[in-house]
């Protein structure tokens, strides 16, 4: 059993928290993670800049942030750590590559997931093509059903 915390900062109708979670479940189910505890939430573009400076030194809203969390010694659960995403900049990078808001709101989830698990397409670009495969197939993993 996992522990899925979800934090709606940003209101939207495009989305509840059920189907974040639901989403975030099937990921967990699908990458053989159990036990885990993971954390989302959605925020708008200047909460997410404001972290992006602080822990990035890019004063600049992104799509999807990721902390992974240390060992956490004595609890129950192996905590992953938190997905941060923007729900403007999502929006309106699905308008702009024309797919649904929910395709792209799972593509931002899958490449933080990946991310909180150690994957890093920054490192090279095997490292890119693996992340990226496996992330493809989360996406269809979950869009398909």
């Amino acid at each position: 059993m996992n522990n899925i915390l979800i934090n709606k900062e940003y209101r939207t109708r495009k989305i509840t928290k059920g189907e974040l979670h639901q989403i975030l479940s099937k990921m967990l189910d699908f990458l053989g993670l159990d036990n885990v505890e993971i954390s989302l939430s959605l925020v708008d573009d200047k909460v997410i800049r404001e972290l992006n400076r602080e822990w990035r030194g890019k004063d600049k809203p992104t799509d999807v942030l990721s902390f992974p969390a240390g060992e956490v010694p004595g609890y129950k659960y192996r905590v992953l750590g938190d997905i941060i995403v923007s729900v403007p900049y999502t929006d309106r990078q699905a308008r702009e590559l024309a797919v649904p808001f929910k395709e792209e709101l799972v593509r931002l989830i899958a490449h933080g997931l990946l991310h909180l698990l150690g994957y890093d397409h920054e490192r090279s670009e095997k490292d890119a093509k693996i992340m990226f495969d496996k992330q493809e197939k989360l996406i269809k993993h979950i869009i398909k059903q």
